[in-house]
């Protein structure tokens, strides 16, 4: 089997770089010197292995969709047999799971979406997809729940999930993750009991 390329190895490098520097600086921010910088590599070498600055950011697009949707994969296939609407809940509060820069990543394309329609609307796909794995979660778990109550209970739970781990950075948050988490369970318990 042959050795992947230098070129695909740099690429990856580069691209990991510029994750870290959109996390930190946000896009604009993510300049072609920072990225080099993070990188350990010359300007010309970004430019000769992914592109300018806005092929860097399709790059990180499409990475960051590739990236999001197996760990959704992974986080329901990962799940026990029995309990799961308690386990995905534990899953989701857990610190051990959450991302900094993955999040960071997220609240950047979310801000850049703003200009971009093209991208408002895959950010607004990967939250509905989001909510459907964990609907198809809650569906399995509790069969007799109305569809409306399951989406209604997904939609809380994302929205809950997603303010946790964006307040996370600030440190000091272990409150919130936990009294978020109490939060997420009485609404799948509202399932249990048809409330």
């Amino acid at each position: 089997m042959g050795r992947p390329s230098i070129k695909a190895e740099r690429a990856a490098e580069i691209l990991d770089a510029y994750e870290e520097c959109v996390a930190r600086f946000g896009i604009e921010g993510a300049t072609l010197e920072r990225v080099a910088n993070q990188a350990g590599l010359a300007r010309a070498l970004i430019r000769h292995n992914v592109g300018n600055r806005d092929d860097l950011l399709d790059a990180l697009i499409e990475r960051f969709f590739d990236v999001s949707g197996q760990r959704v994969r992974d986080l329901v296939s990962a799940l026990p047999d029995s309990n799961r609407a308690p386990a995905l809940v534990d899953v989701l509060f857990d610190v051990r799971h959450s991302n900094d820069t993955h999040v960071l990543v997220a609240e950047a394309l979310i801000a850049a979406a703003a200009n971009r329609p093209d991208l408002a609307e895959r950010m607004k796909g990967w939250i509905a997809d989001f909510i459907a794995a964990i609907a198809s979660v809650l569906k399995d778990a509790f069969p007799d729940a109305p569809a409306d109550r399951i989406s209604a209970v997904a939609s809380g739970m994302t929205g809950i999930y997603f303010n946790v781990d964006s307040l996370a950075m600030l440190g000091g948050m272990g409150d919130l993750r936990r009294d978020s988490k109490k939060a997420a369970l009485l609404l799948v318990e509202t399932l249990e009991s048809g409330t």
